[in-house]
């Protein structure tokens, strides 16, 4: 499963984020955590008053500067893991490079996006 959740990702994108997906679990990283966030909030009897907010961010140039920076966001971080990264899809490093370039294409050609969430609440007796 994607951490875009099949959010129109090309062929390479949707190893480089499965890879990434695989990592988390060896590390027993919750993938879906962003999803449990505000129910983990609203149980926490210290806070009152808990907010989401969703937004879409999309990987397209023709957004500006904002869907440039996604993608080079984006890409930046998979450069990152790389040393992660590179065992599980068991490449080169000069195949992953050209993995990354690729996902930038692939982001911007198949109108991809991340959904964004933001929780937060109010500590109890704060005004």
């Amino acid at each position: 499963m994607s951490l875009f959740g099949g959010h129109r990702l090309g062929p390479v994108s949707t190893k480089i984020f499965d890879s990434l997906c695989e990592a988390q679990k060896s590390r027993n990283l919750d993938n879906n955590l962003t999803h449990k966030l505000r129910l983990l909030l609203e149980q926490n009897e210290e806070l009152e008053d808990v907010h989401e907010e969703k937004n879409r961010m999309r990987f397209k140039t023709e957004d500006g500067k904002l869907g440039k920076a996604a993608i080079d966001n984006c890409q930046n971080v998979m450069r990152n893991m790389k040393p992660v990264l590179l065992p599980i899809l068991a490449v080169t490093s000069e195949k992953f490079d050209e993995m990354i370039s690729v996902l930038g294409k692939e982001l911007e050609d198949n109108d991809s996006y991340l959904d964004i969430s933001r929780v937060y609440g109010r500590k109890k007796g704060n005004i």
